[in-house]
């Protein structure tokens, strides 16, 4: 960056999953913008950069930048908005900072949030279906459904599955509310929750297997503020990386990771003089688990561990007795790698238009030793990593800040080059009458069960390989109740069938012949049959009285 950019003051209101703190996103992003000025020297502000994500479907307003400025008295400067789904945050803090290292800007303010509880958690789903490609909506995914996927894919490479993926993520979700219970803004603050909970809660149904209710976080409203400056703080920002990769997953060339995580690292640890992750001292990390097994699969995409090694360094042996996360050897407030200590996207909240700016927000107040947590508060904490993403893993941010006085050496590295730009022209995609009676193999597969709208659930559906290429298919024959389900798992043979409705189906092999009852363990697992009343985020919606501000 041609300026150096610091970071002058920080807000951030509660979460709230009432939907009774904020009259409308006005009150929402002044009270975060009142927080950040309270103690910061900055005299005059040149610029506001406002991330929200989509306040026309939730608010019912557009322009809102504009309005914004307005309501805050800081008419007569620019007023910009970004938007790029749920890593939108991190996004309108990253071109804030452009604008100040431009030189063109001294002092800009970056609000971000999101106001989310003026919808029912079934219509929030459809809206945010609409982030990912139509394509995949057509066959009923939603995000978590496409997370549930990568997942799936994932946790086949670490040769895991059935209960032991359930032991893994009912560990991943007592880890964060045993954090966000702890931590005052939090929005599951003082609701910590027992591993048993993930297995006998009857609310705890299946949204997308293998994720469950207590996979997801929770519909929720807050927002965010950053001062930037180009004049010297305490706190720098030491590198910004950001990347795309496809809408549909179809088009990718890896389904058990998300490269776009991996190519905003690469980008924002090259601009930091960060060779090797895995050897900074004082470092924090935030990283976006809006589902549970996002955080162990981007834990590893960020170059942070080992992929092998992610579920170990996050809960231990799940099969165990759960680890204090406090005092988590690797990833607990003393370990070498201190992760998601605000309790993450999972049991902080997930306010989508805020969220990234949450992170950047944390990992600034654990290097300002002023982490609302006190019992999280990492006491030597130099650098905080925080990491964001968008729609399906395709459009992710990195941020790293640190310590104005930290002396670490800086490593001079070769500017990197785009590897996700550089794949050989998109494969045309096969469909139609064309896939019928095809040979393919099963990549991974899932039941949605709280699908996109217009689309009966549950729906079984596999990703499957044909000839090098891609394409989705549902099951072609749904399982009877006196059926009992077999273990067919990723990589059986499968026939593609195309009906007159033109959806794509697919069929099982068994030994003699097509078996159109077999049923992928990790597609139907004995889970209720019954839809759920609510989509995933129901089990966060309990009502609670007003809060007082502290």
């Amino acid at each position: 960056m041609a300026k150096e950019v610091y970071i002058a003051g920080v807000g951030l209101t509660e979460v709230d999953l009432t939907g009774r703190e904020f009259k409308n996103v006005f009150e929402l992003f002044g009270e975060a913008y009142r927080r950040a000025v309270r103690t910061t020297p900055i005299p005059r502000l040149d610029a506001i950069q406002v991330g929200i994500m989509t306040s026309e479907e939730f608010e019912g307003r557009s322009n809102i930048a504009a309005k914004i400025a307005d309501r805050l008295r800081l008419t007569g400067i620019p007023a910009v908005r970004t938007e790029t789904a749920s890593s939108t945050g991190a996004a309108a803090f990253h071109e804030a900072c452009y604008k100040v290292a431009s030189g063109r800007f001294d002092n800009v303010l970056v609000l971000a949030g999101e106001r989310m509880k003026t919808v029912d958690t079934r219509a929030a789903t459809a809206i945010m279906s609409k982030t990912i490609d139509p394509v995949e909506r057509r066959f009923g995914f939603t995000m978590p459904a496409l997370i549930a996927l990568v997942t799936q894919a994932w946790f086949r490479e670490r040769k895991l599955r059935g209960a032991r993926i359930s032991e893994v993520l009912a560990h991943l979700m007592y880890r964060a509310h045993a954090l966000g219970s702890e931590n005052p803004i939090a929005a599951f603050r003082g609701r910590p929750e027992p591993v048993e909970a993930y297995h006998e809660d009857p609310r705890n149904l299946p949204v997308a297997t293998p994720l469950r209710r207590k996979d997801c976080s929770p519909l929720c409203d807050g927002a965010a503020a950053v001062l930037l400056t180009s004049r010297p703080q305490a706190v720098r920002v030491a590198g910004l990386g950001s990347a795309t990769e496809t809408s549909s997953i179809l088009d990718r060339d890896h389904l058990a990771c998300l490269d776009a995580t991996r190519e905003a690292a690469r980008i924002a640890y090259w601009q930091a003089g960060i060779a090797n992750p895995r050897e900074l001292e004082g470092r924090v990390v935030e990283i976006h688990d809006a589902f549970n097994s996002l955080l162990p699969i981007s834990l590893a995409d960020l170059d942070l561990v080992d992929p092998d090694d992610a579920i170990e360094a996050l809960v231990g042996a799940a099969r165990r007795k759960p680890v204090d996360p406090y005092a988590n050897p690797v990833t607990g407030v003393r370990g070498p790698c201190p992760v998601n200590l605000s309790g993450g996207l999972k049991a902080r909240g997930h306010p989508v238009g805020g969220t990234g700016l949450y992170q950047i927000v944390e990992v600034y107040l654990q290097i300002a030793q002023r982490f609302p947590n006190l019992r999280a508060q990492v006491p030597n904490a130099r650098l905080g990593i925080a990491h964001s993403i968008g729609g399906p893993g395709n459009n992710v941010y990195v941020t790293v800040i640190e310590d104005s006085d930290n002396r670490r050496e800086r490593a001079r590295l070769p500017r990197p080059e785009p590897r996700i730009g550089q794949r050989a022209e998109r494969r045309e995609r096969r469909g139609g009458a064309r896939l019928h009676g095809a040979r393919a193999v099963i990549e991974a597969a899932t039941s949605i069960y709280v699908t996109a709208q217009n689309v009966p659930a549950p729906v079984h559906v596999a990703l499957l390989t044909i000839d090098g290429r891609r394409a989705f298919a549902k099951l072609d024959h749904a399982p009877g109740d006196a059926e009992r389900p077999e273990r067919v798992l990723a990589g059986q043979s499968a026939r593609i069938l195309v009906k007159d409705d033109g959806d794509q189906y697919f069929q099982i092999r068994r030994r003699r012949g097509w078996d159109v009852g077999r049923l992928v363990d990790s597609i139907r697992k004995r889970a209720p049959r019954r839809r759920p009343a609510e989509p995933p985020a129901a089990d966060a919606d309990s009502e609670r009285p007003r809060r007082g501000r502290p």
